[in-house]
């Protein structure tokens, strides 16, 4: 199947900094509003699925740039929407913005239910310039026990974690920032991390914090830190701190376990996936991130299960959900063979993949679905759909020894 094929069926051309939240009939898709079929918008995006799979567009959750948050940024548009459920009632959280600017704002608008408009409720937290270093942008809302966070951030100053009052879904502190805890060296286009979200794993009970790194247009990459505590400090594989401030090692920083790439045999590269968010779906997690396939072209959404190895890391599936449910477990004697395999590395080029031959000598299994692979890295294995062939597939994600995000696609 051509990619092009692939978009026209599922209905994610132009989604960017897409959230999704499970409702009765399905799942709604929130985004940022970019285009829809080359015709621009002003307004969060809102699409429904039956699957997670095919996206109809339905309408716009959040109709223009409220008018606090219009008269504070000049914005001409809304990006990276948050939507939470508060107390009767659904929160919608926003960035407005200009690009480039730190004059910005984020708002929160409230509705009954998933299908009715939003309607703005203020500005939770302003940014200016100046010596205020800090972006308010790309709202990522948290709820740990009792207490509720604001994770957001940006290019400049970097991640910040503030606290919420629950009651209100406003600054429990107005005057308080909150702490810093992810953030990358001026240095480096003027510190290009941004799209946080945290997510607290129940199968490991540690804090998770999603980030993308440098450019949306062409070079985004999807890297993660865990912690013990919802503040942090969050760490990488190899025990980085995410607050980078070494401009000569800070490329380093960050476990990278999504970016461009491109696999033998199909019709497009998958370039800058980022501002991720995580769903919970029973059992299951699926990251909702936005790739290209032309740098600084149109993006559209994916959705793609996560797996946890046996250390406690978050892999992604090669593959985005399509087709056939048929995400099962695999033999040791099925991993033997040729795969085409992705191996992430620090540079924001697009990777191509490598055949690799294993044979019974190269396949360690560590438990359901675990494997270590020689010489390509420990992660899981199993069976799923895959879009471009259009059949199932066995597939691997995992985590190299020098720590970095590895993917395959058994061969054949």
């Amino acid at each position: 199947m051509e990619l092009t094929a692939l978009l026209a069926e599922i209905g994610t051309r132009g989604v960017h900094d897409p959230t999704i939240i499970p409702d009765s009939r399905g799942y709604t898709m929130f985004s940022t509003d970019t285009m829809i079929d080359g015709q621009p918008t002003q307004g969060i995006q809102r699409r429904h699925s039956p699957d997670l799979i095919h996206w109809n567009y339905q309408d716009q959750a959040l109709s223009g740039v409220p008018a606090d948050a219009q008269d504070w940024s000049q914005a001409q548009g809304l990006w990276a929407p948050e939507v939470v459920s508060g107390r009767n009632e659904y929160r919608l959280y926003y960035a407005a913005s200009t690009f480039g600017s730190r004059r910005s704002a984020i708002g929160l608008a409230t509705a009954a239910d998933l299908d009715a408009p939003f309607i703005p409720q203020g500005l939770v937290l302003t940014t200016e310039g100046g010596q205020d270093q800090r972006n308010a942008l790309d709202p990522n809302v948290i709820q740990d026990g009792k207490r509720q966070w604001l994770c957001y951030g940006s290019f400049f100053a970097g991640i910040y974690l503030a606290e919420l009052d629950p009651a209100t879904g406003m600054l429990k502190k107005p005057d308080d920032p909150g702490v810093r805890i992810a953030a990358r060296p001026r240095a480096l286009n003027n510190g290009s991390i941004e799209g946080p979200f945290i997510y607290h794993s129940p199968l490991t009970g540690e804090y998770y914090l999603f980030v993308s790194y440098d450019s949306l247009a062409y070079s985004y990459n999807i890297r993660v830190g865990r912690a013990k505590q919802i503040t942090g400090p969050y760490r990488d594989f190899q025990g980085h701190n995410l607050i980078a401030d070494d401009p000569l090692t800070a490329d380093q920083v960050g476990t990278k376990i999504l970016g461009s790439r491109h696999f033998a045999g199909e019709s497009a590269q998958l370039l800058a996936p980022g501002h991720c968010s995580v769903l919970d779906v029973g059992p299951k997690q699926y990251l909702v991130y936005h790739n290209r396939a032309v740098a600084g072209g149109p993006s559209f959404g994916l959705v793609s299960q996560l797996h946890w190895t046996v250390d406690g890391w978050p892999v992604v599936s090669p593959e985005p959900v399509y087709g056939a449910a048929c995400s099962i477990s695999v033999a040791q004697q099925s991993v033997v063979g040729d795969w085409d395999i992705v191996s992430l590395t620090a540079s924001t080029d697009p990777i191509e993949s490598q055949r690799v031959t294993l044979t019974a000598a190269d396949v360690e299994q560590v438990g359901p679905e675990q494997f270590v692979l020689v010489g390509v890295g420990h992660g899981n294995v199993w069976q799923e759909y895959d879009w471009a062939i259009d059949q199932p597939r066995v597939v691997f994600s995992g985590i190299t020894p020098q720590g970095w995000g590895v993917l395959g696609k058994k061969a054949g």
